[in-house]
């Protein structure tokens, strides 16, 4: 059974984890809108498209990996990370594999999409374990 009172430093990973999928997923929009501004307005936009990623790309998912330690998170947080990188990994394969799988290009909207649906399950999931257990606890 699990305590209903946790410690300061679990509670401080779980917080921060959820602020970091927060920022993921924030970042996720932001770099799918930039695409779309490349697209529909200047493709000199692509420039910002490809320095955003690196930004948050790889550098969000491996902080909530530290924080999800430090927060003792569930067996389901640390799958939903690895299924961060595979996409994030997936995207970076899309994007550059034109000569080779000129077709793959075209998945990388739909990995997109779908990191930005993994990101926002992220952080409803968090959301209900921080919160609703506690107002719970407080009935």
């Amino acid at each position: 059974m699990e305590n209903t009172k946790i410690s300061k430093r679990i509670r401080f990973g779980r917080v921060s984890y959820l602020t970091l999928a927060v920022i993921f997923a924030v970042c996720t929009i932001i770099q799918i809108f930039i695409a779309g501004l490349a697209i529909f307005v200047n493709p000199v936009n692509w420039t910002k498209h490809f320095i955003f990623v690196h930004l948050f790309g790889f550098n969000t998912p491996l902080f909530m990996l530290v924080m999800a330690f430090v927060g003792r998170m569930p067996r389901w947080a640390y799958w939903q990370i690895l299924g961060l990188l595979v996409c994030i990994f997936s995207m970076y394969f899309t994007a550059n594999s034109r000569g080779a799988l000129p077709w793959a290009g075209a998945a990388h909207p739909v990995i997109a999409t779908l990191l930005f649906i993994l990101s926002l399950t992220i952080v409803t999931k968090t959301w209900h374990l921080l919160y609703k257990k506690s107002s719970e606890s407080g009935k």
